[in-house]
């Protein structure tokens, strides 16, 4: 015990103090990346100017409702892909540095995921922000200020609950391989529940649960409530969908539900958060004892010693072998009275 506290390090600074030097760090780490935040900046403009170009000025046809609701799904995959793939690659190998960190008894979980929230939100909010801003007035969405502002908030937070998504998996998975598999996996599924492809009202019976755990739904529902919500359409025939509200009506969507939809994707990601917390610190560095080579050798020498005195078990044994000479009876022999001894 007394090697293993001098060759680990049992004193750590406060909470505070592993605060604050642990988000300067992550900061630093944040700000020397330079070459990857330019190429996902560069990737979410890039992604907007395709998607404004194809979806450019959408009138208020027929056709241009499921324009609409193509354009919003759209731009939530793009937002959580594109969250997801960075925080796979790059947290499972981050979790085996603070694994090793921790074996040396520097820092608790705790000021250390704080710390890295803090110092990555605000960076990472920068390019659904980006991104959003741009398409918005290419496609020619809703033009009050507010649903432009409300349409913005709902991309970053899509944004932030697929990275939370990502550190959840890559809390658990074995290598980055694993993690960049698992990942993609599961927001395929969600996708398909997102409320595009299968109506969110619904789904198999088997499957009636993952509407409400995907972000992609939630995020989708909140996007086309925000557009939706009191616009007109035009309308030349029996049938036709003349208000945004009988849109969302087919789509199993509710005007007054925009609140619960972020409400929802809030929880998805406090729960993401809370999993990967407790995940990290179930995973304690765990190692084999050391014991005092003085003491090792006292317990070697006492052993030999033992070796080479008699053994009483041994003495047992032998008490317990049969004689193996041949029998002799040594009985006296009785003589008749007239015999006579020479």
């Amino acid at each position: 015990a007394e090697l293993v506290s001098k060759l680990v390090p049992t004193k750590r600074g406060g909470i505070l103090t592993q605060v604050r030097l642990l988000l300067a760090r992550s900061w630093r780490q944040v700000r020397r990346d330079k070459a990857t935040n330019l190429v996902r900046l560069n990737t979410s403009l890039f992604s907007a100017l395709l998607f404004g170009s194809i979806f450019y000025k959408l009138p208020f046809t027929q056709v241009s409702i499921q324009d609409r609701m193509g354009l919003l799904q759209v731009s939530c995959i793009n937002a959580a892909m594109t969250a997801l793939t960075k925080t796979l690659n790059a947290f499972p190998k981050e979790a085996t540095i603070v694994g090793r960190e921790r074996a040396k008894k520097l820092y608790n979980v705790g000021p250390y995921f704080a710390s890295k929230l803090l110092a990555e939100l605000p960076i990472s909010a920068v390019f659904p922000a980006v991104f959003g801003a741009v398409i918005y007035p290419m496609a020619g969405l809703n033009k009050e200020v507010s649903r432009f502002l409300q349409f913005l908030g709902i991309v970053t937070l899509e944004s932030f609950t697929s990275a939370s998504l990502g550190l959840a998996v890559g809390s658990v998975a074995p290598s980055t391989e694993a993690a960049m598999a698992i990942g993609p996996s599961v927001m395929v599924l969600f996708i398909v529940f997102g409320g595009y492809y299968v109506n969110s009202e619904t789904p198999p019976k088997l499957f009636s649960w993952i509407p409400k755990v995907s972000l992609i739904k939630h995020g989708f529902e909140a996007a086309c409530i925000n557009e939706f919500s009191g616009l007109k359409f035009d309308v030349k025939e029996d049938g036709d969908l003349a208000t945004g509200r009988q849109v969302l009506d087919r789509l199993g969507f509710k005007e007054d539900s925009l609140r619960s939809a972020v409400l929802w994707q809030s929880r998805i990601l406090m729960f993401n958060y809370l999993f990967t917390y407790q995940v990290l610190k179930n995973r304690r560095p765990k190692f084999q004892r050391l014991e005092d080579p003085t003491q090792k050798i006292s317990i070697v020498e006492s052993l030999e010693d033992a070796d080479e005195a008699p053994s009483i078990h041994s003495k047992g044994e032998e008490a317990l072998k049969p004689d193996t000479k041949p029998y002799i009876n040594k009985a006296p022999i009785k003589r008749k009275k007239h015999e006579k001894v020479n």
